[in-house]
C-alpha cells in the first residue's frame, strides 16, 4: 500500500522505550535536549510578538522567492558576516529541511547521489530518501581534530554523483571546513561537475577560542548555502529558512530561475514571519550571546569533570551546539547508551546515530542550564567509572 519512500521503521527502540518511561516518572535527565526555546534562555518576546503583528500580514501578496524586504534582511544579515549576498539570489522556504528537499529536486534525478561528510545529522538521509536519492556517506578523519577525507570523498562518488553536503560547522562534531579544504573540495566539484550544498545554521556559533572559517564563494562551481530562524535566533518555530546561490552567472541565473518555479507550486512561507524577519534578525545578537556563554560554560563543566576521569574523552569541537564522547571500546555506543539510561536515568545519543562508523561515541547537547547539565555528567561519568572498576 505504501511507497519504498515511506517505508521507515515505527516501532520505538529500547532507549527511546526506557527514556520516556522515565520521563513519565521525572527520572530522567535528558542531555540531549536542542530546542533552545526548553533551555531558559531570556526571549526578547515583547518585540518578537510585536513584530508578527505587521497588518501588511493581512494582504496576500504571493512571491515564489519571498518578500524583498525579508531578503534584504537576509542580505544584511550576510552583510554583518563581511558577506556579499545580494537579494536576488536568495529563495525563501519554511525551513532548511524544505530547502534540503528543493535543492534535491533541482539536481538529481531518481537514483542519484550525494555525497555527505560523516559523521552527519540523519534527517538528511531520510530527507534524501523521500526523493529516491542515495545519501554517500564519506567518514571524516580525526585526529585532534576534524578533516575531510578527500581519498574516501572521491571513493564514494560515482557517476551518478550530482552534489557534496555539507554542514558548517558539523552537526555534531562542530568542525568547520577549512579553507584550503575548501579550495580542494571546489576544484573537485568544479572538475566533475557537482554542485556543492552547504548548511551554515550552526555558522553563528564559534566556541572559542576557535573562529568560524568564512568560505570564498566567487568564480567556483555551483554553490548553495543554507540557513535559517531555528539556529539564528534560536526560535525553531518561527518557519524561515532560505537559500542563497552562488557560482558562474548562466547556471546560477537557471538554477534561480528553477528554484522560483519549485517555490511557486509550494508557497509556504507565511506572510507575517516574513514581515516580521528584518526586526527578529536584527534582535539575533542578544540570544546568541546567551547561548554561546551557556555552551562555553557547559563545556568548562564538561572538561573539569572529564579530568577526574581519563577513560572518558571529549573530541574537539570548533561550534555548534554539541559535544563527542568517545569511551572506551568495552562496549558499543548503543550499549553504553543503553547502560547509562537504566543506571542514571542519563540520556545520551549513540554515535552510530549520526553515522559514526567504528568506535563507541555518545553526543551530548550543550543547551542545557548547567547546573541540570553538571548533574547529568556527574552521573554519567560515576557510571561509566563504575562499569571499568576505576
Amino acid at each position: 500500500m505504501f511507497s519504498r519512500r515511506a517505508s521507515w521503521p515505527l516501532n520505538a527502540n529500547r532507549l527511546h522505550q526506557v527514556a520516556s518511561a522515565r520521563r513519565g516518572a521525572g527520572t530522567l535527565i535528558d542531555l540531549t535536549v536542542s530546542n533552545p526555546t526548553d533551555c531558559g534562555f531570556a526571549y526578547p518576546g515583547a518585540e518578537i510578538i510585536a513584530a508578527l503583528g505587521n497588518a501588511a500580514a493581512l494582504h496576500y501578496r504571493p512571491s515564489p522567492v519571498g518578500l524583498t524586504a525579508a531578503r534584504e534582511a537576509v542580505s544584511a544579515y550576510y552583510a554583518d558576516r563581511g558577506l556579499v549576498v545580494s537579494a536576488d539570489r536568495i529563495l525563501l522556504t519554511a525551513s532548511t529541511s524544505e530547502a534540503y528537499s528543493h535543492l534535491f529536486r533541482l539536481l538529481c534525478d531518481a537514483g542519484d547521489d550525494v555525497l555527505m561528510p560523516a559523521p552527519t545529522y540523519p534527517l538528511f538521509e531520510m530527507l534524501a530518501g523521500l526523493h529516491d536519492v542515495r545519501l554517500a556517506p564519506c567518514p571524516m578523519l580525526y585526529s585532534g581534530g576534524w578533516h575531510l577525507d578527500f581519498d574516501a570523498l572521491l571513493r564514494a562518488a560515482s557517476p551518478r554523483t550530482r552534489a557534496v553536503l555539507l554542514v558548517h560547522p558539523n552537526n555534531p562534531t562542530g568542525s568547520y571546513i577549512k579553507a584550503e579544504e575548501w579550495q580542494t573540495l571546489r576544484q573537485h566539484a568544479r572538475e566533475r561537475n557537482w554542485a556543492l550544498v552547504v548548511d551554515e545554521v550552526f555558522y553563528d556559533y564559534a566556541i572559542a577560542p576557535a573562529t568560524a572559517v568564512p568560505l570564498a564563494l566567487d568564480a567556483g562551481p555551483l554553490t548553495f548555502l543554507l540557513n535559517g530562524f531555528s539556529k539564528i535566533v534560536a526560535l525553531p518555530q518561527m518557519k524561515l529558512g532560505w537559500v542563497s546561490v552562488h557560482g558562474p552567472a548562466e547556471g546560477r541565473q537557471a538554477a534561480v530561475a528553477r528554484l522560483e518555479v519549485i517555490n511557486d507550486l509550494y508557497l509556504s512561507v507565511d506572510a507575517p514571519i516574513q514581515h516580521a524577519a528584518a526586526r527578529i534578525l536584527a534582535g539575533r545578537h542578544g540570544i546568541q550571546d546567551q547561548i554561546r556563554a551557556r555552551i562555553q560554560s557547559n563545556l568548562g563543566r564538561l572538561d573539569r569533570a572529564l579530568a577526574a576521569c581519563p577513560a572518558v574523552e571529549r573530541l574537539a569541537c570548533e561550534g555548534g551546539w554539541s559535544a563527542v564522547l568517545r569511551l572506551p571500546g568495552v562496549r558499543s555506543d548503543e550499549e553504553w547508551a543503553e547502560l547509562l539510561l537504566d543506571r542514571t536515568g542519563v540520556l545520551t545519543h549513540p554515535g552510530h546515530f549520526y553515522e559514526f562508523q567504528s568506535g563507541s561515541f555518545l553526543v551530548l547537547s550543550l543547551l542545557l542550564p548547567t547546573q541540570t547539565f553538571g548533574q547529568g555528567i556527574e552521573k554519567l561519568l560515576a557510571a561509566v567509572a563504575l562499569e571499568l572498576n576505576v
